[in-house]
């Protein structure tokens, strides 16, 4: 029922005007990057996004490629990332991304994508409290190509994530999270095969207060399968533009 009424334009245009509008109408302005990987920056008041090669999979974990925000993103945020990664035929392909609090804390949120058939997914969650949690681990299927994974959170409703297919993650309470750095990488040592041959990834984080926009007044897993569904139209028409 509610996959069908998410299909109509009415719903369509709300989400359009009440997540993107303001942030696609502010000129760009520029913001803080730690990586010269970086490219497609696009800046405002209420969004950033940016997009790397290929060559950050390849980095290895103690030398990610980082990504840092000029000014630390505060509670309310949704992130959309599209995984347009060629991966290599290693059997341990991957790439990892860690949503960062600015420093010294050392929360994270980390998400870890698999290449080849296996398509292996895992979410996982670091405190100072619990250390480190994988709270959603799936080894085969885990994650689509065709549709981007949303990771969100509000003051009043925890964590939300999605693996492209499904939400695997709704209403986690973590205690706040403050979005300062994303770091990408994927060899767990510099020695390691290459993960990706070709391809890339792109970060686009809306944020700001939820009062000031009409999904404010929806659940959050709602809004964040309506923004998919912006995102996908929005892609498509680009295509055949």
């Amino acid at each position: 029922m509610i996959l069908v009424e998410l299909k109509s334009e009415l719903l369509v245009m709300f989400v359009a005007m009440g997540l993107f509008s303001q942030a696609l109408m502010i000129n760009p302005v520029q913001s803080l990057v730690q990586s010269s990987e970086a490219s497609d920056i696009i800046s405002t008041r209420n969004s950033e996004g940016f997009t790397l090669s290929f060559s950050a999979s390849n980095a290895d974990r103690k030398n990610p490629v980082v990504y840092s925000f000029a000014k630390p993103i505060p509670t309310n945020w949704q992130l959309v990332i599209q995984n347009n990664l060629t991966y290599s035929h290693y059997s341990n392909a991957k790439t990892i991304i860690k949503i960062q609090e600015p420093y010294p804390s050392e929360k994270f949120i980390e998400l870890g994508m698999f290449g080849g058939e296996s398509a292996r997914f895992w979410a996982a969650v670091n405190t100072k409290d619990s250390g480190y949690i994988r709270i959603y681990e799936r080894d085969s299927d885990g994650w689509s190509r065709d549709q981007p994974i949303f990771v969100a959170h509000a003051n009043n409703q925890g964590l939300t994530i999605t693996n492209g297919k499904r939400i695997i993650i709704d209403r986690l309470s973590i205690n706040d999270f403050v979005v300062g750095s994303i770091s990408v990488y994927g060899k767990d040592r510099p020695e390691d095969p290459a993960n990706v041959i070709g391809g890339k990834i792109s970060f686009n984080i809306i944020f700001g207060n939820p009062a000031n926009s009409p999904l404010y007044y929806l659940p959050l897993a709602v809004s964040i399968i309506m923004a998919g569904i912006v995102v996908t139209l929005l892609v498509k028409k680009k295509r055949e533009a």
